[in-house]
């Protein structure tokens, strides 16, 4: 059973530990690769040896972040952070011991010894923000890149209602370590440019878009046919997940995501839907307005249980 800890304690245990390996998830995103390295700065500061591993292909589009000094270190200490589950850490060997687990999600179910999960914050960034000022540990440019990439895109560029008075002011502060005093120059990247043959796959992705209760809930499925035929990989098609919540009238945007070992789920709905109960029905879980689950089925298959149990409980 984990012990339940604080921002202070936390602090006081990561100011305890050396030889640190802090794992996040897998098919991880701005938020994963922002909090993880960003901690991994504030650590060695002061003084600690810290490595950061994912067991997945890390995303292209966020190599300024995890393109750093990586370097192999022994580990006595094991973190991980923005991991809600066990499953999460894919290939992970589970007999290794977990001292501490940040996240910011609903339910956290990973096996550790210590949790540090606030489910208040719009992204584990915002944790770590509040741990490096704790620690009082100096912001540079480098962490407030992280730590504004975690926060921006797990908020949607500030445009989902997770976003709070914390958030802007957190996002304010780490403005004095980036040139000009802004982050423009890493919004065009994340939010806003995008490759040709990503622009070609997102128009299919919308050419294909299925509708369900009068227009309320969206379907898209994206096998693993139409990433290699746009020449990308699993790890470029990150936002993909928001494009059937575009057209208007959507109340809740199912998108069907084609592994190797089956099918994952992302929903995204509005303020008025908790699309984190429909997954959580199906061994999944997440956010009130973002969540998934994984089926191992065919995707008609699982369009056609999740209508049934959307029509069964009455959700629209």
């Amino acid at each position: 059973m984990s012990k339940t800890i604080d921002i202070k304690q936390t602090a006081e245990l990561l100011s305890s530990l050396d030889n640190v390996h802090i794992y996040t998830h897998i098919h991880p995103d701005g938020d994963a690769m922002g909090s993880a390295f960003g901690l991994a700065a504030i650590l060695k500061k002061t003084g600690k040896r810290v490595k950061v591993l994912c067991l997945d292909t890390l995303p292209r589009y966020l190599s300024y972040i995890w393109n750093t000094d990586n370097a192999d270190i022994k580990c006595d200490n094991i973190i991980t952070v923005d991991v809600a589950d066990m499953s999460l850490l894919g290939d992970f060997d589970r007999t290794k011991k977990i001292i501490l687990a940040i996240d910011h999600h609903n339910q956290n179910k990973v096996e550790c010894e210590n949790l540090l999960c606030m489910n208040h914050m719009a992204a584990t960034g915002e944790i770590v923000f509040e741990l490096a000022k704790e620690m009082d540990v100096p912001f540079d440019r480098y962490i407030a890149e992280c730590l504004y990439t975690a926060i921006a895109t797990d908020t949607g560029c500030f445009k989902f209602s997770n976003t709070t008075e914390h958030t802007f002011s957190s996002v304010a502060q780490l403005t004095r370590y980036v040139p000009g005093g802004n982050f423009g120059y890493l919004n065009l990247p994340l939010f806003i440019a995008k490759p040709i043959n990503k622009m070609q796959f997102e128009s299919d992705i919308v050419a294909n878009l299925k509708f369900a209760f009068g227009g309320k809930v969206s379907f898209s499925v994206v096998s693993k046919e139409i990433i290699a035929r746009h020449g990308l990989t699993d790890s470029d098609t990150g936002g993909v997940e928001q494009i059937g919540k575009s057209p208007e009238g959507v109340e809740l945007a199912i998108t069907l995501k084609e592994r190797d070992d089956g099918i994952k789920v992302s929903m995204r709905s509005s303020d008025n839907l908790d699309c984190s109960v429909i997954c959580a029905a199906f061994g999944g879980g997440g956010h009130h307005s973002a969540a998934g689950c994984f089926f191992e089925d065919t995707p008609e298959n699982i369009i056609n249980t999740l209508t049934a149990y959307i029509k069964e409980k009455g959700i629209l």
